[in-house]
C-alpha cells in the first residue's frame, strides 16, 4: 500500500495526463485519487459552513490539495495529517506563504495522537477505509473534537470484485446500516448523511471516458499504472452501483445532532 501511494505522489508532480483527467473528472485537479469532484467539495462547504477562525483537521490529506482549498474557500485553518511523508511533504513546500492557515504532518490512522478539545471540524475524505477500527478510530476523533464540533467523512461501500456477489451484505448498504454508521453509533455520533451513489455512478462513466482519450498521454509518460489504477477503481465502483450494491453517503456528525 505505501508502495503504491509512494509512487502514486511522485507521478503527480509530473503528470500532464493525471492533471488534464482530474481536471475534466473532478472540475479541478486537486490530487485527487478518490471521488470528491468540486461539487461534492462545495456540498461539504455548504452542510459544515466552515468559516474563517475555524479549526479544521483533514484526515488522510494526501498532498494537501484538497485542504489548501478548502483553507482558501473558507479562510479556516486547516491542518492536514498523512501516512506518505513525500505527500505530507510537497503539501508543506507548495504551501510555505500560507503557513498561517495551513499545516501538515506525518501520521497514521491507525495509531492517532491528537491533542484533546482541539478541532472545530475533522474531515475524512476517502481516506476512513485505511482504518483498520473503525470504532476506535472515531473516538479518537471524537475525543479530539471542540465542544460542538463535527466530523464529516466522505464514505462509499459495496461490494469489491473479488467478493462473490451471494456473499455480500446487501442490507448494509443504507445509510444507517453501513460500517460506518454502526461506529458512529457505537461513539454516541448521530448523524445526518446525504446520498451520493448517483454522482458517484456519472463520476465512474464519466472517468473511464476521459481515461481511455488520455491513454496515449499516460503511455507517453511512462503512467500506465496511474491509467490501470483509475480504471479498475471505477469499473469495479460501475458495475457494483449498476447491480444495486454500492451506495456513496456524506456523513455529518455531532454528538447530539439528529439523525436523518
Amino acid at each position: 500500500m505505501k508502495d503504491f501511494y509512494d509512487a502514486f505522489y511522485r507521478a503527480l508532480e509530473h503528470s500532464r495526463a493525471y492533471h488534464v483527467f482530474c481536471e475534466r473528472v473532478y472540475g479541478k485537479d486537486l490530487g485527487q485519487h478518490g471521488f470528491a469532484d468540486v461539487e461534492q467539495l462545495e456540498l461539504l462547504l455548504q452542510v459544515t459552513q466552515l468559516r474563517l477562525g475555524q479549526s479544521v483537521l483533514d484526515l488522510g490529506c494526501g498532498d494537501g490539495r484538497i485542504a489548501e482549498y478548502l483553507a482558501d474557500r473558507s479562510a479556516a485553518h486547516v491542518s492536514g495529517l498523512d501516512f506518505i511523508p513525500l505527500a505530507v511533504q510537497q503539501a508543506q513546500q507548495r504551501t510555505t506563504a500560507k503557513a498561517e492557515r495551513l499545516n501538515f504532518q506525518v501520521g497514521d490512522i491507525n495509531h492517532l495522537a491528537l491533542p484533546p478539545a482541539a478541532f472545530n471540524l475533522i474531515l475524512s475524505i476517502d481516506t476512513i477505509y485505511f482504518s483498520e477500527d473503525y470504532t476506535a478510530t472515531l473516538a479518537a476523533l471524537k475525543a479530539s473534537l471542540k465542544p460542538g464540533g463535527q466530523v464529516a467523512i466522505f464514505y462509499s461501500y459495496g461490494r469489491e470484485p473479488w467478493v462473490p456477489v451471494e456473499q455480500f451484505p446487501k442490507d448494509r448498504l443504507p445509510a444507517d446500516k453501513t460500517p460506518l454508521a454502526e461506529a458512529l453509533w457505537s461513539n454516541g455520533l448521530a448523524f445526518q448523511n446525504w446520498n451520493l451513489t448517483a454522482q458517484d455512478h456519472a463520476l465512474a462513466l464519466r472517468r473511464k471516458v476521459v481515461l481511455e482519450e488520455l491513454k496515449p498521454v499516460f503511455e507517453a509518460e511512462q503512467t500506465m499504472f496511474l491509467y490501470e489504477n483509475r480504471l479498475g477503481d471505477s469499473e469495479g465502483i460501475r458495475q457494483a452501483i449498476e447491480d444495486g450494491l454500492h451506495a456513496r453517503y456524506l456523513y455529518l456528525a455531532k454528538e447530539n445532532s439528529l439523525s436523518t
